[in-house]
């Protein structure tokens, strides 16, 4: 079967919707090919104030020592909570001494007096921190993306945070609901410099950048309203040897609109498709198809993912069109929530 491209009429008999990927319906969809490729890493950009911030890092920064991260910038005190069950669970100030708060690893700046009392000697993505600022400042920090997930301490109030879009993320309510661990009010957010109490969730929303205090009520697996995960910690890794899948699973008990958008590197396109199961008339019978994705940046809005339901995106490189070599590219997948989920790409062509 010769491959098409996603614009394409395909053709699906009712008997092969049961055995084909999901992604047979997919592809069918109009794509979108974005205007201007980025780079396979991204920036993120905090708005500081002055005093005490809680900031949720979405990327590893291309320097981890904080004493080269905040250089120049009007930052003198970071901190990071590593968790611990049954110990102190968060201080009330942050104002309080951090070096002495059990669990907590603290960054002075160099020209303070207590600076070689510090305990904190990296900053890595996907984590929470507090940070105190001098004066107002946007803290830029460009990245790879953070693949870590993050582990819930039963019984504990977690200190966390989320991707969201930077406007209309979704309400604390409306990310934690599915979640039967979370959906209270034991939450808490820092407001000019104390921790208060988010006593209705449906109302606030989360905000794109900040980190908050949240009560894992057991154990808890929850990663938010739409799972994303491949077989890789690295995300999906495509070679001449074979593909790598994309699963997304709705948490949630309504569907959910999904969007993935690809971008790549300009000089270094990667070419992608999609194998999906297809009537073929020739033959009159089934076989496989490749749909071809575009090899630069590229939007494709999803089918409705159902409550519960799960969709398998099994991509392969195009060979055809990779030259000999490694490339990267980004994968940003975000719902109609105001979720966000990056999955990082390594394609490689070694035949």
């Amino acid at each position: 079967m010769k491959p098409v491209s996603p614009n394409e009429d395909v053709r699906f008999p009712l008997r092969s919707a049961a055995i084909a990927s999901a992604a047979a319906v997919l592809f069918s969809l109009p794509m979108t090919v974005a205007a201007e490729p980025s780079s396979t890493q991204f920036t993120q950009r905090l708005d500081l104030r002055t005093g005490w911030n809680a900031v949720y890092l979405e990327v590893d920064p291309l320097e981890s020592g904080p004493n080269a991260l905040f250089a120049g910038l009007p930052v003198d005190v970071v901190a990071a909570y590593a968790p611990s069950p049954g110990r102190a669970q968060f201080v009330e100030n942050p104002q309080a001494d951090l070096l002495r708060a059990y669990g907590w690893s603290v960054w002075y700046a160099p020209h303070r007096a207590d600076a070689f009392l510090g305990t904190l000697y990296a900053i890595y993505g996907a984590k929470a921190y507090l940070v105190h600022a001098t004066t107002n400042v946007q803290w830029t920090v460009h990245g790879a993306v953070a693949t870590e997930a993050f582990r819930w301490a039963p019984n504990a109030f977690n200190f966390v945070g989320f991707p969201v879009v930077e406007q209309g993320g979704p309400t604390f309510r409306q990310f934690f609901e599915a979640s039967t661990a979370h959906n209270h009010n034991k939450l808490y957010r820092l407001v000019n410099g104390t921790w208060r109490q988010v006593l209705d969730p449906g109302a606030a929303v989360m905000r794109s950048g900040e980190a908050f205090w949240i009560y894992c009520d057991g154990h808890s697996d929850y990663p938010g309203p739409l799972e994303v995960g491949t077989s890789s910690q690295m995300g999906l890794v495509l070679s001449s040897q074979g593909g790598s899948d994309l699963v997304l699973r709705n948490r949630t008990g309504h569907p959910l609109e999904v969007t993935v958008e690809h971008s790549t590197a300009g000089n270094d396109p990667v070419p992608l498709s999609v194998p999906v199961l297809a009537f073929d008339p020739d033959v009159n019978k089934l076989g496989t198809l490749q749909v071809d994705l575009g090899s630069g940046s590229w939007i494709q809005n999803l089918p409705s993912l159902e409550a519960g339901a799960a969709l398998r995106l099994p991509f392969q490189l195009r060979l055809q069109d990779m030259t000999t070599g490694t490339r990267h590219s980004l994968l940003k997948v975000h719902t109609d929530l105001g979720t966000v989920s990056y999955v990082a790409i390594t394609a490689s062509r070694d035949d």
